[in-house]
């Protein structure tokens, strides 16, 4: 079990991880963009509503492959002048800070070139996320922080990253110390964003949209479960020194630790499918009861109603991901960095297909209803790559 672990570590350091995770939900964006056009959803009239410039797939596409051959070039250098030894890995730890140097170089770059136009839009859209408190949250800011909710764990491990890469852990074990606080708050700041926009929206309302208030509380519910988390790995390695300062038992951290992940896991379930992709999924089969009908809606994009259902379900069972690490016996999940990595890419999967219906039911709610809907089925009999909506 610990070679397995040792290869893979050794192969996919941390700092590499990071970045592959990142590049990967670059591409599966160019993805949601290619395919949502294909779908004759307008996705960047949704986006931007000035329709300055908007991005397309292929500019996507371009710039995830400039991060990709770099990042890809690097990883190949490091593993030839490393060869997988360990001390080695900590000796050059430079490669990949170069990588880093050149990644972020390539992102604030002022120059005309690497896809300048969709950098900018997305530096632009970060400040606004992070620095704007207008009630008038625009969706391409929704989105953009929904997502990095998606990166949560990413950005925890960035904290890790940036302390092997200026060496200030020669080997990062076990969130130690300082670490207990400042990685976890790494991972909570896209939930505080998301906070920060729907608590900004239902102030901006007057408090007359619970809406929001309600959506505010689902991304609220993240944060005990990273505190009874943080809590429990204070126990198993700091077990003395907690039992000194945190007067709840181990036993009792746990059980609170499943309710909250359960609590958070079915909550944003729900809200996915009902708030987010507006289906009636849930809505009473007959008046007066609690079964659901299973249903979804009118105006749907996808040919086959056999897709959403499909979503539904995995969006669901990804959203329970955690509970594999509810089993102790599964330690291939607790022990192995290659899981976690797994879990890391299972969730940005999940967001991937979340996009997709998300501004699906966006379009159907900004055009369709308004006496211009059109399907799949339509954009086939016209054969045309473009449709006008009736007025």
């Amino acid at each position: 079990m610990s070679t397995i672990e040792w290869n893979f570590s050794n192969t996919f350091p941390l700092p590499y991880r990071v970045l592959i995770i990142s590049v990967i939900g670059l591409w599966a964006w160019g993805s949601n963009l290619q395919i949502l056009s294909w779908l004759s959803i307008d996705v960047p009239h949704l986006l931007d509503k000035n329709n300055n410039t908007p991005s397309s797939h292929k500019a996507i596409y371009n710039l995830a492959f400039i991060f990709t051959s770099w990042i890809g070039l690097n990883l190949v250098i490091f593993w030839q002048v490393t060869g997988g030894v360990e001390t080695e890995i900590i000796e050059w730890t430079s490669i990949p800070l170069v990588c880093y140097v050149i990644v972020f170089a390539i992102i604030i770059c002022p120059f005309n070139c690497c896809r300048k136009k969709e950098r900018m839009r997305f530096l632009r859209c970060i400040r606004r996320i992070v620095f704007s408190f207008s009630s008038d949250i625009p969706l391409a800011d929704v989105i953009m922080a929904d997502i990095l909710t998606s990166f949560a764990k990413v950005f925890g491990d960035l904290y890790a990253t940036g302390r092997i890469l200026l060496h200030c852990d020669e080997v990062y074990v076990g969130n130690r110390g300082w670490n207990y606080i400042i990685a976890p708050l790494f991972t909570s700041i896209p939930y505080v964003i998301r906070f920060k926009q729907c608590m900004t929206e239902y102030i901006g309302s007057n408090r007359n949209d619970k809406r929001h208030l309600f959506n505010a509380f689902k991304y609220a519910s993240a944060f005990p479960v990273i505190l009874f988390s943080v809590l429990q790995k204070w126990y198993k390695y700091e077990a003395l020194t907690a039992q000194s300062i945190v007067w709840i038992s181990h036993s009792t951290l746990f059980r609170l630790w499943i309710i909250s992940v359960a609590f958070n896991s079915m909550y944003s379930f729900y809200w996915d499918v009902v708030m987010d992709w507006k289906l009636d999924f849930f809505s009473p089969a007959y008046p007066g009861t609690l079964i659901p009908g299973l249903q979804l809606r009118s105006n749907l994009h996808f040919n086959e109603s056999f897709i959403y259902y499909v979503a539904i379900f995995i969006d669901f069972l990804l959203r329970f991901t955690w509970s594999l690490k509810l089993s102790s016996h599964l330690h291939i999940i607790h022990q192995l960095e290659g899981g976690v990595f797994l879990m890391e890419l299972l969730e940005v999967m999940r967001r991937w297909l979340w996009i997709f219906f998300r501004l699906e039911s966006a379009h159907v709610e900004k055009f369709d209803k308004k006496g211009g809907a059109y399907s799949i089925v339509e954009l086939r009999d016209h054969n045309s790559s473009e449709i006008e909506l009736k007025e």
